[in-house]
């Protein structure tokens, strides 16, 4: 059960974030995601509560499933909810200043240590086979190519949601499919 719970909360959550970046523009700077909560704040709201559940509870389950213990994923957790906290109670205004850093600073927090908690998922696998060395390395990529258009665009919905949309995706397949597990061969 729970296994199909989350399978369909990572599902909701992907299509939730697709259909509300077409609230704003994809590609401009007015269509990011936090603007566009500026407009529609229940919905961002939502959003942001949906897509961090939906990330989180995956990667903590993909930790808890390692061969070896660790605990630093639930301090990354821990502070990337309060990220996400902030990003949500604090507006992406400009006038407001201080509500405006304290949103980016939320907003920053959220997603370099979620995108640093996939990215470790991948790494700490990295010698158990290819394709988990394959995505660590897919992975590391969209974390750079996305923080560099960030750099160059500013925040658009499109450069805001792929490495959230891959993380809904790729985090399920990993938890609950035979695509990343080992293959065992009899030995001769």
């Amino acid at each position: 059960m729970k296994k199909v719970i989350m399978i369909i909360l990572s599902a909701f959550s992907a299509g939730y974030t697709v259909w509300y970046m077409s609230l704003g523009s994809l590609t401009e700077n007015s269509g990011a995601l936090s603007k566009t909560g500026l407009t529609h704040p229940l919905y961002f709201a939502f959003w942001g509560i949906l897509v961090f559940s939906a990330i989180y509870v995956n990667l903590l389950y993909a930790y808890n499933n390692l061969p070896e213990k660790h605990k630093f994923q639930y301090f990354l957790c821990a502070f990337s909810a309060v990220g996400m906290a902030l990003t949500l109670t604090c507006d992406f205004d400009y006038a407001k200043r201080a509500q405006y850093f304290l949103h980016c600073a939320g907003s920053l927090s959220f997603s370099a240590l979620t995108g640093l908690c996939v990215f470790l998922i991948f790494l700490l696998n990295y010698r158990r086979g290819r394709l988990y060395a394959a995505f660590t390395y897919i992975i590391g990529s969209i974390l750079i190519a996305d923080l560099i258009l960030l750099i160059i665009f500013k925040e658009t919905a499109l450069i805001e949601a792929v490495p959230v949309l891959f993380a809904l995706t790729i985090l399920p397949i990993l938890n609950f499919t035979k695509l990343f597990k080992e293959k065992v061969y009899a030995s001769r």
